[in-house]
C-alpha cells in the first residue's frame, strides 16, 4: 500500500501497475469529480462513485433537485451568491424556526451558520465572506430534528443501507468541531423499526437517485410533521475514529477491516482484478 498526499493534481506515475485507489481526499478535487476523472482517464480503479455522480452529490443545489425528481422530500432552500448584493426580504426567507446557511459546495460543514430568523441572515454573510470567500450559498429552513444519517454500501445484491444513527451534539449543530475534534457528540443507533426502515428506504434510494457506487451516506432531519427530509448525499463517507459509516458497519457486524476489504474488492472486479493485494501488517 501506498498513502499518496495530493498537493496539486494527480501525478500517474506515483500509481503502481496494478494500484486500486482507495479515495480519502475530502472536498475540492478530491470529493468534486475532479480526481475521479483524472483516475478514469488512466485507466485507474478507484473506490466510490464516479465523475458524473460526485459532481453532482458535491453541490447540494443540485443534489437537492435530484432528491425532488426521485420524490424524496428536502427543506426548503434557496442558493444565493454571497458576492451579490440581495435583500432577505425578496427571497422570501420563513420567519419561523431559524435558517441554515451552508455553502452549496462544501463538506464536513465548513462554513455553516444557524440563525434564529432573516434579520441575522446578512450579518452572517459578512462574516462567511471572510471566511470561506464569495461563493454560492444554500440558505435553508432550519428543521427541529433530530439528525440522523445512514450510510448504504453496494454489494452483488446492489445497494443496501446500514443500521441508521441518530446523531446529538452535545450543544448547536453538527458542525466542523462536533464532527471531527469533540468528544462529546453522541451516537445512537435508531431503535424504533419503522423509522429505521424508512430511512434506510430513503437512503437507498437517495444513493440510485444520484448514481452512487459502492458507498454513500445520506444525512436528513426530522421535520417536525412525523416525516423526514434528506439533506445531502456523500459520496465521498469519512473513514475516520469519528466517522458514521465504520460506526454503522459496525453495528451490522462488519469490521473496519473487512469493510476495506469489501469496498476494494468492489473496485478490483470492476478492473477484472479478481483479487486485492493483502495490506501490510498494521496498515489500514
Amino acid at each position: 500500500m501506498k498513502i499518496v498526499d495530493l498537493r496539486g493534481e494527480l501525478e500517474p506515475q506515483w500509481l503502481r501497475d496494478g494500484a486500486i485507489v482507495f479515495n480519502i481526499v475530502h472536498g475540492t478535487y478530491g470529493e468534486d469529480g475532479r480526481l475521479q476523472a483524472a483516475l478514469d482517464a488512466i485507466g485507474k480503479p478507484y473506490v466510490g462513485s464516479d465523475a458524473a455522480a460526485s459532481a453532482l452529490c458535491m453541490d447540494k443545489d443540485r443534489t437537492k433537485k435530484r432528491l425532488q425528481d426521485a420524490g424524496i422530500r428536502v427543506p426548503w432552500g434557496v442558493r444565493v451568491h454571497l458576492g451579490s448584493p440581495f435583500s432577505p426580504k425578496d427571497l422570501k426567507l420563513p420567519n419561523h424556526g431559524g435558517l441554515v446557511l451552508k455553502p452549496v459546495g462544501d463538506g464536513s460543514s465548513v462554513g455553516l451558520r444557524i440563525v434564529p430568523n432573516p434579520s441575522f441572515v446578512l450579518p452572517a454573510i459578512e462574516e462567511l465572506i471572510a471566511e470561506v470567500g464569495a461563493v454560492p450559498y444554500l440558505i435553508e429552513e432550519r428543521l427541529p430534528g433530530p439528525e440522523y444519517t445512514v450510510a448504504v454500501i453496494e454489494d452483488d445484491a446492489g445497494p443496501r443501507a446500514l443500521p441508521p444513527i441518530c446523531v446529538r451534539p452535545a450543544e448547536g449543530a453538527y458542525d466542523y468541531q462536533a464532527k471531527y475534534t469533540r468528544d462529546d457528540t453522541r451516537y445512537e443507533l435508531v431503535q424504533d423499526a419503522e423509522l429505521a426502515s424508512k430511512l434506510g428506504d430513503i437512503a437507498v434510494r437517495a444513493h440510485r437517485a444520484c448514481g452512487c457506487r459502492d458507498v454513500s451516506r445520506t444525512d436528513l432531519m426530522a421535520t417536525g410533521d412525523g416525516d423526514v427530509a434528506a439533506l445531502e448525499v456523500n459520496t465521498l463517507p469519512g473513514f475516520t475514529d469519528h466517522s458514521l459509516t465504520p460506526k454503522a458497519a459496525a453495528a451490522a457486524g462488519i469490521g473496519f477491516d473487512e469493510l476495506v476489504d469489501r469496498l476494494a474488492s468492489r473496485a478490483a472486479s470492476r478492473s477484472g482484478t479478481s483479487r486485492i493485494p493483502p495490506r501490510t501488517q498494521g496498515h489500514p
